[in-house]
């Protein structure tokens, strides 16, 4: 899975992907063209989720990733006040996410993290 960016502006990091960017169950959208030689051609259209409200399912993180992760949440978003740009998998851009829960229910085994964090979109900015 590609990385992805949380940045408030001042403050940015890129960490590895989460496992699941979707929710469990839905696939991507995608578009299928035929080719005039009788080929077919996929394109990804990027999450199925409309982003107001994504849930990031981390498996088996990198404790420099969930340390990156912590201290942004933490320490840069104060954990919900401040807003930031969520950078998909996908190369879509998400402004004004906020964090909303999950940090505190993440569990190391066997030296990788594992997790799942919400985040919301603020409709009103």
């Amino acid at each position: 899975m590609a990385d992805i960016t949380l940045d408030t502006g001042a403050t940015s990091i890129t960490i590895a992907g989460p496992k699941y960017p979707d929710e469990p169950g839905e696939s991507a959208p995608v578009v299928v063209g035929r080719t005039m030689g009788g080929g077919i051609k996929v394109a990804n259209l990027g999450s199925g989720t409309d982003f107001e409200s994504p849930k990031l399912q981390f498996r088996e993180m990198s404790n420099a990733d969930y340390e990156s992760l912590r201290d942004f949440i933490q320490d840069t978003c104060t954990w919900s006040v401040t807003s930031f740009t969520y950078t998909d998998p996908y190369s879509g851009s998400h402004t004004n996410m906020h964090y909303i829960s999950g940090l505190s229910e993440f569990r190391r085994l066997r030296g990788k993290w594992n997790g799942t964090i919400d985040l919301a979109k603020d409709m009103s900015a």
